[in-house]
């Protein structure tokens, strides 16, 4: 039999800075362990990050274990790409934008998902006392619509720290380039969504 015991913690805060203008921040943290006579999280209940309500800037189950870059053969065969643990940060300033239904925010996401040993991945998406260095982080800006019943939301992010870089060229903000046409294919994400991402 295999058995699993997970936990989520959901920490949110939001704060009126002026009429129509907030701060809202939220801390998630997810713990599982699998016992018995499981070696690792099912797929199932394994933590996974990246996409419209997790770091915007990185396409769902496409980041992380840690610093690992997974390969061809997980991708292929892994029904997603997921951890035991994950850390995930969110700030995002909200403001009225034009008219009475559109609104806009910036906001930056960090976090990243990890491993309990290396069955799955390499040691490189471990759980260390190193985990801070192997943070993502993303920027962007979002619309929103607001229908009254339903709010529609495009965001648009960029990576500002990648993981699976050497140490040392994680943090890329140097390297944003909006006018270079690949730069803006490989780092844009666009995301859509209904509903405030948190």
């Amino acid at each position: 039999s295999s058995d699993v015991c997970s936990s989520d913690l959901d920490f949110r805060y939001s704060r009126k800075l002026a009429k129509d203008v907030y701060l809202a921040n939220r801390i998630m943290i997810g713990i599982g362990m699998p016992y018995g006579n499981s070696k690792f999280l099912p797929f199932s209940r394994q933590f996974i990050i990246g996409g419209s309500s997790s770091l915007r800037g990185f396409s769902p189950r496409n980041l992380g274990p840690g610093s690992t870059v997974t390969n061809a053969y997980q991708q292929l065969y892994y029904p997603q790409v997921g951890g035991d643990y994950k850390l995930e940060m969110n700030t995002e300033l909200r403001f009225p934008l034009f008219g009475k239904h559109f609104k806009s925010a910036v906001f930056i996401d960090a976090g990243n998902i990890w491993t309990k040993d290396s069955i799955l991945y390499s040691p490189t998406g471990q759980l260390t006392k190193d985990f801070a260095k192997q943070l993502a982080a993303d920027a962007g800006v979002g619309l929103r619509y607001d229908a009254g019943i339903l709010i529609i939301r495009l965001d648009m992010a960029f990576p500002i720290a990648k993981p699976w870089l050497p140490e040392g060229q994680r943090l890329v903000i140097s390297k944003i380039d909006f006018g270079n046409g690949s730069w803006r294919s490989a780092n844009l994400v666009f995301n859509i969504g209904i509903g405030y991402p948190f």
